[in-house]
């Protein structure tokens, strides 16, 4: 086949191996004479040409346009000329400067400032972001945060809600428990202490102090505690009570209260039973709560309760049989709510073991505890009020310290704020507002507060209720039937069955019901804690009242 290609056109002389072009690139850009003999002996004999020497060039102009990449970079653009790579980035200069940047044979690379001898380099990416301030400072404001940090962390630790060291402002009631327990647990002796008190008075914080006080003392007899809201029904306590005296929990609620009234009239050490959440126990007829008060009564028992519960005429109305038989009346001791100089001194009692300067102000202690003991006296909602504000201060803290300054927040009329990390009126107020309302603002009057639509109907369904079934408690289930209906009947929306819990413990936060917690929402106990004329009077909307009355139960 005869060949395509004219004779007069010459044959390239491709080099086989890359690393044959690289020597005779360089040798064509130094001004080599002949570079046709130099492709030709690399051709011949590339080992030769790549170990023989290549003599010094001068540095090669600069490329117009660059690889993005540095490591394609070749020659003196990736700075393999340089005789000593700088350990850090140069000093900055402007982009006019840095275009026609070069190190050449003999500069010595820029000194480097003693502070950033110990830092590692940044990335040429991270360079135009550098913050102007130097790291001693940064140093510095860590450190302050740590500081401020520290403290606020300790005092929310200290505001808590658990059992402290030492309980104020209940002397007598810890003595007359302690009394109960040595005439009864140590002299061999049954009998029944039933404790009652608002949420929040110390009832369980008492008893759990003085078991842990007397632990030496009740060494020979065993302690049973137990709590009723983690019971699944009012017969579970015999279960739980018979698993903790190591009798076989499976078998019926009858036959194990029959092993448990065997197991404790039987010879042996004396039995201390402590119940909290006592009337969780509430069943038709009382049975339950029957059966566990007259425990100690019988003949030859060994037993002693210590019952604990919100309600303070359980055992006079709810378990009249009680009554009727004078040896099987338990003791009572009632918890009084805590006034505000009582409320004082434990806030101050617990935030006085804070290191360094104070994390609450002084007038924010005596404000809150004034608040919280006109509604309800609870001590342990004035801890958590507390809590937040520091929770309020320590994050307007943090965003001053590692952010930026925060403009002044504006304080409520007459509250004056309190110095920088510290909490004062207007933390305090924050917190109270959310929780019980505007009302309990400085400034806020409760004699010109008004309840919200749903809270009214759900109080004018309540004293409907109360006043036709004659019934002092309903169930929450009961009372949201009711209230669906007379909000249907007055074309309103009415709220669910989670928004109806939400708004009776908003109620009992004010002071105008109360709330008995169930393990199922629908069979929780709500009662007034008003009278009815009180109550019309309170709610300021006669004729919203007068509407829902005079037509009656829907």
């Amino acid at each position: 086949m005869p060949s395509t290609r004219t004779r007069s056109q010459a044959a390239i002389d491709f080099p086989r191996r890359k690393s044959a072009r690289l020597p005779a690139k360089s040798h064509r850009a130094a001004g080599t004479p002949d570079a046709t003999n130099v492709s030709a002996d690399a051709t011949a004999n590339p080992c030769a040409v790549r170990l023989a020497p290549c003599p010094a060039a001068p540095l090669s102009p600069r490329s117009p346009v660059l690889p993005l990449s540095p490591r394609k970079r070749l020659g003196d653009d990736n700075l393999c000329n340089v005789p000593c790579v700088p350990t850090c980035s140069p000093s900055k200069c402007s982009r006019k400067e840095n275009r026609g940047r070069r190190l050449l044979f003999g500069e010595q690379p820029v000194p480097v400032s003693p502070e950033k001898l110990g830092e590692p380099a940044l990335s040429p990416r991270r360079q135009g972001q550098e913050t102007p301030r130097s790291s001693e400072q940064a140093r510095e404001r860590a450190r302050l945060f740590r500081q401020e940090g520290s403290r606020f962390q300790e005092a929310k630790r200290l505001l808590h809600t658990a059992v402290p060291e030492c309980l104020l402002a209940r002397e007598r009631e810890t003595s007359e428990i302690k009394r109960f327990l040595r005439e009864h647990v140590c002299a061999g002796r049954p009998g029944s202490l039933y404790i009652s008190g608002a949420p929040g008075t110390g009832k369980t914080a008492c008893v759990s102090r003085v078991l842990q006080d007397c632990q030496g003392e009740l060494a020979s007899s065993k302690t049973v505690v137990l709590n009723c809201m983690s019971l699944s029904s009012s017969q579970g306590v015999f279960a739980a009570v018979a698993s903790q005296l190591g009798l076989q929990p499976r078998a019926p609620a009858r036959e194990l209260a029959r092993q448990l009234e065997q197991q404790l009239t039987a010879k042996g050490p004396m039995v201390l039973l402590v119940l909290d959440e006592l009337d969780q126990l509430d069943s038709k007829g009382q049975d339950v709560l029957y059966t566990v008060f007259e425990w100690p009564w019988l003949p030859g028992s060994r037993l002693v309760l210590v019952g604990m519960a919100n309600a303070l005429d359980l055992t006079e109305r709810g378990l009249a049989r009680l009554q009727a038989r004078p040896g099987c009346r338990p003791r009572l001791l009632p918890f009084a709510p805590y006034t505000r100089e009582q409320l004082v001194a434990i806030l101050q009692e617990r935030l006085r073991q804070v290191a360094g300067d104070p994390v609450l102000d002084g007038s924010a202690v005596q404000f809150c505890a004034r608040k919280v003991s006109a509604v309800s006296g609870d001590a342990r909602k004035a801890l958590d009020i507390c809590r937040r504000a520091v929770e309020l201060v320590e994050r307007d803290a943090r965003s001053q310290t590692v952010l930026k300054p925060l403009p002044p927040a504006p304080c409520p009329a007459g509250a004056a704020a309190g110095p920088p990390g510290r909490a004062g009126l207007p933390q305090v107020a924050r917190v109270l507002a959310e929780v019980y309302g505007e009302r309990m603002a400085p400034g806020g009057s409760a004699a010109h507060d008004s309840f919200p639509l749903q809270q009214k109907l759900l109080l004018c369904s309540l004293l409907l209720l109360a006043r036709h079934l004659g019934a002092k408690e309903v169930t929450l289930g009961k009372l949201h039937d009711t209230y669906s209906k007379v909000c249907r009947r007055q074309r309103l929306a009415a709220a669910g069955q989670a928004e109806c819990l939400a708004l009776a413990a908003l109620l009992e936060a004010r002071g105008v019901l109360e709330l008995k917690r169930a393990k199922d929402a629908r069979l929780a106990k709500v009662s007034l804690k008003l009278q009815p004329r009180e109550l019309e009077q309170t709610l300021q909307d006669a004729a919203l009242v007068g509407s829902v009355l005079a037509q009656g139960l829907p």
